[in-house]
């Protein structure tokens, strides 16, 4: 079994937790009934006043509060939000032909310029041979940037999503250390976009492969699976509150027939596994990075 840090949650978690105007928690999905039911019962769990109203952006400030909370832990290291990965020693060759495409010019003018001028000189033998070797440069300079054209027009760009939240080595080294995809909540293309740039990272990458997971507050197990069982893309998911999802699983679990009730049994065997880890674990994993001061 996997040993974690099951007791951590958050310390920001309940702060920024709230209900709309409607009643409904703001982890949930108005229009699945299943979705506003593990809100309750996670922000029940939680102690939230159900009074509380909703953060604005909520999702933003948690990006906030965990690049703040883990900058404290680490205060060595270089924690930032919404980086690209292009900024990193590993994924820096990114952006080596897009500078290039972005800066080349062209063969220019100065071919035609200095033809000219040696032509306005008197033509001895030498000024001959000049004038034949600068137009047989102006036609390989033409070549070359048609060719130079040709692959600018169609080289792929790799497409990559800013990474939300980012635990980094600090300058010259700037390795990436940690990145993660925060998700307040999910939803099934929310969970793709996590699984796509977990496996963009992977393949892109030279060198070090950094730790990346998705931090989030997603409360239903079957949101949760979307992730976890990924494929490698997505090394774990870490919960802002797993502590309290699991007492809300309980809860919910003695209204649908115990402990065997196959969502509660699904998150036991997530958390089991590794796939789903407590906010603790998190910290941990950043405590552990080498030291770079």
């Amino acid at each position: 079994m996997y040993w974690h840090s099951m007791t951590m949650t958050a310390p920001f978690a309940a702060d920024i937790c709230g209900y709309r105007a409607g009643g409904s928690p703001s982890t949930s999905d108005a229009h699945d009934s299943g979705s506003v039911e593990w809100g309750h019962a996670l922000f029940d769990a939680l102690g939230i006043d159900p009074n509380k109203a909703e953060i604005p952006q909520v999702g933003l400030v948690m990006e906030q509060a965990a690049a703040a909370h883990l900058s404290v832990t680490r205060p060595d290291l270089v924690t930032r939000l919404s980086r690209s990965a292009r900024e990193f020693a590993q994924y820096r060759h990114l952006d080596v032909f897009r500078h290039f495409a972005g800066r080349y010019t062209g063969p220019g003018a100065d071919l035609t310029l200095a033809y000219e001028a040696l032509d306005a000189l008197p033509h001895t033998s030498l000024v001959e041979t000049a004038l034949r070797r600068l137009l047989a440069a102006q036609s390989a300079a033409r070549v070359d940037h048609d060719l130079v054209t040709q692959l600018v027009d169609t080289m792929p760009e790799e497409s990559l999503l800013k990474i939300d939240v980012t635990v980094g080595a600090p300058s010259p080294n700037e390795r990436l250390l940690v990145a993660l995809s925060s998700k307040w909540s999910l939803r099934t293309d929310r969970a793709q976009d996590c699984v796509s740039q977990g496996s963009k990272l992977v393949s892109l990458r030279r060198g070090h492969m950094p730790h990346y997971a998705v931090l989030t507050m997603e409360p239903r197990p079957a949101m949760l699976r979307l992730i976890a069982y990924s494929s490698g893309a997505v090394d774990c998911v870490y919960h802002v509150a797993l502590p309290e999802l699991r007492s809300a699983a309980r809860v919910l679990a003695n209204r649908k027939g115990g402990t065997s009730w196959p969502q509660r049994a699904s998150l036991e065997r997530m958390v089991a596994q590794g796939r789903i880890r407590a906010y603790g674990d998190l910290v941990d994993e950043v405590k552990r990075l080498p030291s770079w001061e």
